[in-house]
């Protein structure tokens, strides 16, 4: 053997010996998963309200989750905008290339969400011949763009044009991805909804517990729509039907290890127009959805990175906002006028991921950080609800 082709040799065995030693120890298992979905469309916002990929900080979340896919004519996965997501901003690639900063973390690509219905996820899972498709084209896919996983949003099977079998169906999908996917290392999860009817009527929690490498909650929208009730209560009251407790307690009765769950945390506010009276309390009459946003441009929501600008003080108003704190819900909500919004704030998000902790879940997941006070215009950091959330856990020091 040559020198130079020992030298060649001993430097690739060193090279592997290196990965051996420090490869298992290069991403300990943290305690907690911290789940972090990025909505793709939020580039299109205008001024300090458009999300930049660049703007993400690789080492706050244990899971990258971009949205989203759709299902095309044929029943494949499928791009629901080129033009972001492959051709020109190039999405994918940019949301992908973050793993070069932090490769521990795992960059998942999410499948549905509310606007993409729920009838053709349906038509696709009620057969062996389509799910099989489906499943054999999307590890393509993710293998082809260098996702790490897929995250099912179907919202939600049995509804919205579902059919009952919908319920028995999506555990036989979720089955054929899982065999598609074991074999390359593929995490497969997903998004569920924290109504007890939709929990009831479209999810065998068992048997999806079993196949799925964990699940997210989506523990906000319990609010309703005729009356300004407050949104994501960890605990009820007379005004709330459900909660964040009792949807815990209703999966703690699943039989399902509760690390597998994830606790849904939204950076988006509830928004209401009401009639302006003397009590503006919880409960009220709502005339209908609350005013859009300058950057979410969305009827009867708000991002917290809108609150937050809204409701800062100034000494020159004469009708300021009233900001009020309900402690044993942890949730917050304000009025002025006849608008009436209820959100959550750093005071209320640690409570939350200090009850998730306490049920022992898996972790937290946010939606969406692109909502959040990404370029700290009201606090004196970036991102302070996901912030407070990484403190509460331990990943990151007290300010």
């Amino acid at each position: 053997m040559q020198p130079l082709q020992s030298i060649i040799i001993g430097a690739f065995l060193l090279c592997g010996f290196a990965v051996l030693a420090y490869g298992a120890t290069e991403c300990p298992k943290k305690p907690y998963r911290v789940v972090c979905y990025l909505a793709g469309w939020s580039t299109y916002r205008e001024g300090s309200g458009s999300f930049n990929i660049s703007y993400i900080v690789p080492d706050h979340c244990t899971h990258l989750v971009y949205t989203f896919a759709g299902l095309n004519i044929g029943g494949g996965i499928d791009s629901l905008d080129y033009y972001n997501d492959i051709n020109v901003k190039k999405g994918y690639e940019k949301v992908v290339a973050i793993k070069e900063e932090n490769p521990c973390l795992k960059v998942m690509l999410a499948i549905g969400g509310w606007n993409e219905g729920s009838e053709k996820y349906s038509l696709m899972a009620e057969r062996e011949s389509t799910r099989e498709a489906f499943a054999d084209q999307t590890l393509r896919y993710l293998v082809h763009y260098g996702f790490d996983g897929l995250d099912l949003d179907w919202e939600y099977p049995t509804m919205r044009g579902g059919i009952p079998e919908d319920r028995e169906n999506f555990v036989l999908l979720v089955q054929t991805l899982r065999g598609k996917f074991a074999p390359r290392k593929k995490l497969l999860t997903a998004a569920i909804s924290a109504s007890k009817q939709i929990l009831e009527a479209g999810y065998d929690l068992p048997k999806l517990c079993e196949e799925l490498d964990f699940i997210s909650l989506m523990n906000y929208d319990y609010s309703s729509k005729d009356k300004a009730t407050l949104d994501a209560p960890l605990y009820g009251d007379s005004n709330t039907r459900e909660s964040i407790d009792t949807t815990i307690a209703y999966i703690s009765r699943s039989g399902c290890p509760m690390g597998k769950f994830t606790l849904g945390i939204t950076t988006h506010a509830k928004t209401y127009t009401v009639v302006p009276g003397r009590l503006m309390a919880p409960g009220i009459n709502a005339l209908g959805p609350g005013l859009a946003g300058p950057y979410t441009r969305s009827e009867g929501s708000l991002g917290y990175n809108e609150v937050c600008e809204m409701l800062k003080p100034n000494r020159t108003a004469t009708n300021p906002w009233n900001v009020k704190l309900v402690a044993q819900s942890a949730v917050k909500y304000a009025y002025r006028d006849d608008q009436w919004i209820t959100f959550d704030g750093v005071e209320t998000i640690g409570t939350k991921v200090k009850y998730a902790m306490d049920k022992k879940l898996g972790g937290v997941m946010f939606w969406t950080i692109d909502t959040d006070d990404f370029q700290g215009d009201c606090h004196n950091e970036a991102y302070p609800l996901l912030l407070t959330a990484l403190r509460t856990l331990g990943y990151v020091k007290k300010a």
